[in-house]
């Protein structure tokens, strides 16, 4: 905590106090596509910039263009800059104009995506071979519940790309490569991967898992399932927010964290310019994530970003008051940095501990029951929400979005208050209220299992099953016997 309030503290003051005799960096970055990820991970640079004043970034897109991309780095070379950050498009095509940049003299941070060789000067990214792994792993786990082989497609990204590469190999390590029915090419895209699974569902319709090498391509190939009404279980990799969502709203099962972690590129950044040492090779570790932890992960991502624009604000704030006394300013940014710099630094810490997630969540969410509720509120609120949940039931795209919006408030707010009155998110309580309805339509009606499920809005009768046997500690079948 000293070291966020320390560095918060000179951030303030290299902002007001001219110093005339200060180096400034340049820094180009060379994105291959502006998607989500590659958004997060420019905000991500772009806070860590708070702490360093005298860099700042030149972003380019290559809009998944190859030439595009080494036309960008060649020019950046032109330009002079004092360092690169280049996130490959496809890593042998690109390869040319990282070295040619190497040799000039730049440094060259390769982020996300390696290129081979040894003409770099610094790599941070994932490991795909391990995400391959989890992915595997998580067909074993889904065998295991299933008693028997499954089916599998695999919808993969950009054809030579280090990560579709890399991805489908790791996870050819661990489950038997003839288990994969059919390949789709999702490139990375929501539309291309609804596309390609529409296509491929038409030839192989008994698909019993699908395993998207994106988040994007997850809800893309979710999308094409249900436009069919079949049913798969749906994974992802990632972990952006809009996986996230999907996870906590059914749309998919799991997806796995591959961090972006602009934050650390440019700390590596500032440590190669300012001579210091540095780690020349770090791969970040990877995790499986379930609605569970999705449902705290987008609680503590909100928190950031709330914490970040309010930063920002200051950082602002403190230029427009540039002309005023520098010692009355300088005092007034410090005791303003004081009263955010710990709850920043707490959210920071969670972000960069994905790994650790669900047990440094778990004291937030007993934290949460605590909260008083709104005078006047405590004999209504919970009454509406469940016959708001009760009259749509039948609605697969049933959503913690769609609660807040009837309910006139924010996902946290929402959540904050569902929790406070019963001790429940509220994607259980749609979760219990499904499984309450199937339970009586089970003993009620001449309904098999299988049309329960879709009834009560699952969009998959293995994942009700499971479900089901989680909540009542017997399967569905036993109540048609």
């Amino acid at each position: 905590m000293k070291k966020y309030l320390f560095v918060c503290g000179i951030w303030a003051m290299c902002n007001l106090v001219s110093c005339t005799g200060s180096h400034t960096y340049t820094i180009g970055v060379s994105q291959c596509q502006d998607d989500a990820w590659r958004q997060k991970m420019n905000a991500e640079m772009q806070r860590e910039l708070l702490y360093h004043p005298e860099m700042h970034l030149k972003v380019r897109d290559a809009c998944c263009g190859n030439e595009l991309q080494c036309a960008q780095i060649d020019s950046f070379v032109k330009e002079g800059v004092d360092l690169l950050i280049v996130s490959p498009n496809e890593a042998e095509a690109v390869k040319p104009a990282v070295s040619r940049a190497y040799r000039a003299g730049i440094p060259v941070i390769v982020a996300d995506r390696r290129v081979t060789g040894e003409e770099w000067t610094a790599f941070v990214g994932g490991d795909n071979v391990a995400v391959g792994h989890k992915m595997g792993s998580w067909v074993k786990e889904k065998e295991a519940q299933a008693g028997r082989r499954l089916k599998v497609i695999e919808i993969a990204g950009l054809p030579g790309s280090t990560p579709a590469v890399l991805r489908h190999q790791g996870l050819c390590e661990v489950i038997d490569s003839t288990q994969i029915i059919a390949i789709g090419q999702g490139k990375w895209l929501q539309a291309d991967a609804r596309h390609a699974m529409d296509s491929l569902l038409k030839i192989f319709p008994d698909v019993d898992i699908v395993l998207a090498q994106n988040d994007l391509m997850a809800i893309g190939a979710s999308e094409a399932l249900r436009a069919r009404h079949m049913h798969a279980s749906v994974m992802g990799v990632d972990g952006i927010n809009l996986g996230l969502k999907a996870l906590v709203d059914g749309r998919i099962e799991a997806t796995t964290t591959y961090a972006s972690r602009g934050d650390m590129i440019i700390q590596t950044a500032a440590q190669i310019l300012e001579g210091h040492s540095f780690v020349r090779d770090t791969v970040l570790q990877t995790t499986i994530i379930d609605a569970h932890a999705a449902e705290a992960m987008l609680q503590a991502n909100e928190q950031n970003a709330h914490d970040v624009a309010t930063i920002q604000f200051l950082q602002g704030q403190i230029d427009a008051l540039g002309e005023r006394s520098q010692r009355r300013t300088i005092w007034l940014v410090l005791i303003t940095m004081l009263l955010f710099a710990s709850i920043f630094a707490i959210v920071r810490y969670i972000l960069q501990n994905v790994s650790r997630i669900k047990e440094e969540t778990e004291g937030f969410a007993m934290n949460v029951t605590e909260i008083e509720p709104i005078k006047g509120q405590e004999d209504t609120l919970t009454p509406k929400l469940k016959a708001f949940i009760d009259a749509h039931l039948s609605d697969p795209d049933l959503s913690v979005e769609l609660l807040s919006e009837e309910m006139g408030m924010s996902r946290a707010q929402l959540f904050r208050r569902i929790k406070a009155l019963s001790g429940k998110a509220p994607v259980e309580i749609i979760r219990e209220r499904r499984l309450k309805k199937a339970r009586e339509l089970l003993q009620s009606t001449d309904m098999n299992v299988q049309q329960v499920a879709y009834e009560v809005g699952f969009t998959s009768p293995s994942y009700f099953t499971k479900c089901y046997k989680d909540q009542y500690g017997e399967s569905p079948k036993s109540k048609k016997q």
